[in-house]
């Protein structure tokens, strides 16, 4: 392995973002030097500057809103899984050329693994229709055994273009489409699980809620929510009304180690680098 690294994580208004931290944690760990920079690129500049971030000696980079999708064109090739899914958030550079990976989908799926059996056949409500969601959804089908889906968005043609790419990888799974915020309908008691792949009430929104005010959370149900603040509103509600619920922080933590993985070829352990980036909370 190398003694020194250079990693990025790439988006826009991503101020919030804790890779640095994290990356410097297992830097740490492992017992080597490296950065983590992050690009903020406004998206009128992403794609000229893009390729110079590749050809400027970076070994990878993670890629979060607004450019999973974006970024794709812009590869010299995509892992299977992230071209299904048409998103990408994990990116290697060997020799001046850019490989997409998606790691969502294995960050997502770790802390729940042990509903498997609760979710198996079940249903699930997805809030969101971006990168996160492709990931999202792709996890609960495959791993869990979902077999019907709401998928809730702001734009129409967006949506149903997210749900037709569903419905052609996951021909056995129902599906549903609903606009914001018209996420409950009558339909609340049916959900085993609610996703949220919104940034609302993450670190840019934590007063925003990605569910009507008139929500009717289903008892016994599972509230994910992939942001990782800690002010997370809706998080506290799910909660207060006796749900089981997950932050972001571990699915954070699993896509990073997995791509340090994929960058470099060495593992670490989830719990050392948990407990330097989140403390004691969650993990």
């Amino acid at each position: 392995m190398k003694d020194q690294f250079r990693f990025g994580v790439l988006g826009h208004d991503i101020s919030y973002t804790k890779s640095p931290e994290l990356f410097q944690a297992i830097f740490d760990i492992k017992g080597v030097g490296g950065t983590c920079d992050v690009f903020d690129i406004p998206p009128e500049e992403f794609v000229a500057r893009f390729p110079r971030l590749v050809k400027s000696g970076i070994d990878g980079m993670s890629v979060t809103i607004p450019y999973k999708k974006k970024v794709i064109d812009l590869l010299y090739r995509v892992d299977p899984v992230a071209a299904s899914l048409g998103a990408v958030n994990s990116i290697k550079v060997d020799s001046g050329s850019a490989f997409g990976y998606n790691t969502d989908c294995y960050g997502f799926a770790m802390p729940l693994r042990e509903y498997r059996e609760k979710l198996s056949g079940g249903s699930a409500l997805i809030l969101g229709c971006g990168g996160v969601a492709g990931a999202v959804v792709y996890s609960l089908c495959h791993d869990f055994g979902i077999r019907s889906l709401t998928i809730v968005g702001r734009t129409s043609e967006r949506l149903e273009a997210f749900a037709t790419g569903v419905r052609q990888r996951h021909e056995s799974v129902h599906i549903e489409t609903s606009r914001f915020p018209n996420a409950a309908d009558d339909r609340s008691g049916a959900w085993d699980i609610i996703v949220n792949c919104t940034p609302l009430g993450g670190w840019n929104h934590p007063e925003a809620s990605p569910l009507p005010d008139h929500f009717a959370w289903p008892c016994g149900a599972i509230y994910y929510d992939t942001n990782y603040n800690e002010n997370n509103r809706t998080i506290e509600q799910a909660q207060k009304m006796g749900l089981t619920a997950i932050d972001g922080s571990a699915m954070l933590i699993r896509q990073a180690i997995r791509s340090f993985f994929l960058w470099t070829g060495e593992e670490v352990a989830f719990d050392s680098v948990y407990r330097r980036v989140f403390g004691q909370r969650g993990g």
